[in-house]
């Protein structure tokens, strides 16, 4: 029987090509470490702005069809509670099949997390590259097994893009077989993209404009808000998205009461591992906040008495 490529994969490959596209114009063919580098935050400032934009225009446009199940009643007749094994009511959970969060279905939404797809696979050549480069100009004669190559690359970067590109190759089989469901969450959860700007802004400074202090120290400070906001407050936004038409008001009773365990382990592991890294981003900024205060002080003249 001959292998057939699902359709729903045809937008994923279209990402991955215009954005290998994009990068190879930029780079140039025989591009150094350093320019690739750069053409590979650049090609990720504008993925994470076109994504941020289409997902909340998606998100938009799904509260407006669901204007009417912002009132909590909708769903009360609808609540349902399964059954144990031996028969016995179990009131653990309450019954999704009317709650539009988890059931709603998009042409838009399954195009958003194509072009997320695309790009993360495309991205992920790219920084495979850049690290062989980097071993190149550092090791020009050893050996360039993978093994020499990665010791140049961002593995927990590369680890973020394969790891969540799988995940989207996979929902995107189950769209193919029309078994779908929480796309609505899934672009929620891509507006976690909407902090990468500002995280290359910050790069671009500390590595091309170092001097200009002060404003190296706002970027640090917009980071830290961005980040927070897009990482760690969404998580908590979701959440309560999720149970607001069962009736729930606060993100935490909703975690407790009406999520799966499957569905708990996983975002409580998100949620700590990105205020983990929140809390390390806001500690490594005050431990050298007063070596920047100092600089600046001195950069604009500024003295005591």
């Amino acid at each position: 029987m001959a292998l057939s490529i699902p359709s729903t994969f045809g937008p994923i490959l279209a990402s991955f090509t215009v954005y290998g596209l994009i990068h190879r114009y930029a780079a140039g063919p025989n591009p150094s470490p350093t320019r690739l580098g750069a053409v590979t935050k650049a090609t990720s400032t504008l993925h994470s702005t076109v994504t941020t934009i289409l997902a909340v225009y998606f998100l938009r446009q799904c509260r407006a069809r669901w204007a009417d199940v912002d009132a909590v009643d909708v769903l009360d007749s609808k609540m349902k509670f399964g059954t144990t094994a031996a028969g016995l009511q179990s009131r653990r959970y309450p019954d999704d099949s009317a709650n539009p969060v988890l059931q709603t279905r998009s042409t838009m939404g399954n195009a958003v997390t194509a072009i997320e797809c695309g790009y993360l696979l495309q991205d992920t050549i790219s920084l495979l590259r850049e690290a062989y480069l980097r071993h190149r100009v550092a090791q020009p004669s050893s050996d360039r097994s993978i093994r020499s190559v990665l010791k140049y690359a961002d593995n927990t970067l590369l680890f973020h893009h394969i790891s969540i590109a799988l995940a989207l190759l996979v929902l995107h089989y189950y769209i193919h077989d029309d078994r779908e469901r929480g796309i609505y969450i899934i672009v929620q959860f891509l507006l976690m993209n909407s902090s990468t700007p500002i995280l290359n802004l910050r790069w671009w400074l500390r590595s091309y404009h170092p001097q200009r202090k002060m404003l190296c120290l706002s970027s640090d400070i917009a980071f830290i808000a961005a980040f927070y906001m897009a990482r760690v407050w969404l998580v908590g936004w979701i959440i309560r998205g999720y149970g607001k038409p069962h009736g729930y008001n606060s993100a935490w009773k909703v975690y407790w009461e009406a999520m799966r365990l499957p569905c708990r382990l996983g975002t409580g592991a998100l949620w700590l591992a990105n205020t983990s890294w929140w809390t390390l981003l806001v500690m490594s900024v005050i431990k050298r906040l007063p070596q920047e205060l100092g600089r600046i002080k001195t950069t604009t003249g500024y003295s005591r008495g």
